[in-house]
């Protein structure tokens, strides 16, 4: 049968592949791409290309085989950026994924001189965008535009570009937390702070300054967390409380939130109760991982991973879960530690969530508990949690 459209080429190379015929398979993918490159459909083509790549690379252990593959993987989506901004109205969403999968192009080949060359081309690119949302007072989309600047210009450690945005991001969020006070929106107020502090910590680093401003932001948070109580919202409650706690704790006002925290599991242990007694069982798995997100905050590693395995099982064990409890245990040794650099690792490993790489926000994460002492035994609990085992050495 002689196979003539990519999507035939693309179906007959991953048939291939899942009977166990990984060469012929990706031959097919690659031919499938090149057609998907020929008729302009660039992105189906650079996500065949890559999926070839790592086939070789990961799989047949052919590095060299792969990288012409993955090479052409950045160019693609260099193209694809180009024709994006040369659009009257960017999408962000594409511009942002297409630049990520660049850089991550560049990292796989151990192209250091392109990933800094584009990384750094990406950092103005995002910053002379941020510049015109914010004359056209399109606020959200400037602080879109100013967090990917800041991202690549943290990427090639331009500490001029990265204090720059970093100030203009200040300004911003100065101005939605003011706004946000006068019209008592206190969660809104609690996450502007919290954005402040973050910028903040990048100019002056984990002191005095940083800490205010997240002791502020738990505060918000507590406002907000006694409207929900006022109007009976236990659901919110715990929300805003836990947000609260973990404000807290990066405030190093360790006693407030573990009070915050004692409590929260209190109402989290009835929340949880009268979710399963009403039937609504969609709803456990949230509170449940909200538990287990309480109980790292108060140090307790052990039962968190209890409570967490929990909420696995009730939720079908969502990969969004997994970044938020490595999220949750690097928060708490950030404050334990005082430690900038576990600061400086959350924002990139938040920049990525944001942009939906949980698996790479993961790997990073996992890669900054381990630098601690104690770090590998957490990490053991997790994946047990995750019911991932390892055989004894």
């Amino acid at each position: 049968m002689l196979l003539s459209s990519p999507e035939e080429l693309e179906g007959e190379g991953y048939k291939n592949i899942k009977e166990g015929n990984l060469k012929d398979g990706i031959k097919m993918l690659v031919r499938a791409a090149k057609k998907y490159e020929e008729s302009g459909e660039l992105k189906k083509a650079a996500s065949l290309y890559k999926e070839a790549g790592l086939l070789l690379k990961d799989r047949l252990r052919l590095h060299e085989q792969a990288k012409p593959l993955i090479r052409r993987v950045a160019y693609l989506h260099i193209k694809l950026i180009e024709r994006e901004v040369d659009k009257n109205e960017v999408n962000l969403v594409k511009l942002t994924n297409s630049c990520l999968s660049v850089i991550e192009a560049f990292t796989l080949l151990e192209d250091d001189n392109n990933l800094k060359k584009y990384a750094r081309e990406f950092a103005k690119m995002f910053e002379d965008l941020g510049t015109n949302y914010l004359e056209a007072n399109e606020v959200d989309s400037a602080i879109v535009s100013y967090e990917s600047a800041y991202r690549y210009y943290d990427l090639i450690g331009d500490k001029e570009g990265i204090k720059k945005i970093a100030g203009k991001l200040i300004e911003i969020f100065g101005r939605i937390a003011e706004e946000a006070i006068s019209e008592e929106r206190y969660e809104d107020s609690g996450e502007a702070f919290e954005k402040v502090a973050n910028y903040v910590k990048t100019i002056f680093g984990y002191d005095e300054k940083y800490k205010e401003l997240m002791e502020t932001a738990g505060k918000h948070y507590e406002k907000a967390s006694k409207l929900a109580y006022a109007e009976g919202d236990l659901e919110n409650l715990t929300r805003l409380l836990l947000k609260a706690q973990y404000s807290y704790l990066l405030a190093r006002n360790f006693n407030r939130a573990n009070l915050i925290g004692l409590n929260l599991i209190k109402m989290l242990n009835q929340v949880v109760n009268n979710l399963r007694s009403e039937g609504l069982f969609d709803k456990v798995g949230e509170k449940l991982m909200e538990f287990a997100e309480a109980l790292i905050a108060l140090g307790k590693i052990e039962n968190a991973m209890k409570v967490y395995k929990e909420a696995l099982d009730e939720s079908g064990g969502l990969i969004d879960l997994r970044a938020r409890i490595r999220i949750s245990v690097i928060k708490y040794l950030a404050a334990k530690e005082q430690d900038l650099n576990m600061l400086r690792a959350l924002d990139t490993i938040q920049f990525l969530i944001r942009n939906a790489k949980f698996l790479d926000a993961i790997e990073l994460a996992e890669n900054a508990i381990r630098k601690y002492e104690g770090g590998e035994e957490i990490l053991r609990e997790i994946y047990k949690a995750e019911g991932i085992v390892f055989p004894e050495e």
